[in-house]
This record gives structure tokens, sequence and C-alpha cells, in this order.
């Protein structure tokens, strides 16, 4: 039964083992690349990004420019009925 308990331990270490050299070996080899993929993604997208904060600001300065036009619009029926 002794021997049965040591295999298994050695089993889990050499698991454990493994796994650490695997994290190591992607962080080495994959990590890096995978990084430069997602920035360089990043950088591609930047424009785009730019054009809808833009047309985001436009939109805002519309709803802006709308919403006074109602409130003068509200106002001016109100002033001619006194």
């Amino acid at each position: 039964m002794k021997n049965e308990k040591g295999i298994s331990t050695w089993a889990v270490i050499l698991i454990i083992a493994l796994l650490i050299g695997a994290a190591v070996l992607w962080s080495r080899y994959f990590a890096k690349p995978m990084a430069t993929v997602m920035t360089g993604g990043a950088q591609q997208a930047q424009p785009a990004i730019e054009k809808a904060h833009q047309a985001s600001d436009a939109v805002s300065r519309a709803n802006k420019i709308a919403e006074e036009a109602a409130k003068k619009v509200g106002e001016d029926p109100g002033k001619q009925q006194e």
C-alpha cells in the first residue's frame, strides 16, 4: 500500500511540474506575440474609435440644441397668451 501512495504522490508532483512548465513556456513564447496582436488591433481600431467619439459629441450637441429649441418654443406661446 505504501508503494501505491508513493506513486500517486509522484504523479501529482509530475502533473504540477508539467503545469508550471507549460505556464512558463506559454508566457515566454505565446504571451508576447498575443499581446502584440491585441495592441496592434487596438492601434488599428483607434481611428474608428475617434470617429465614434466625434459622432457621439455631435449627437450630444444636436440634442442640446434641440432641447434649447424645444424650451424656446414652449416659452413663446406662454408669453403670447399673457
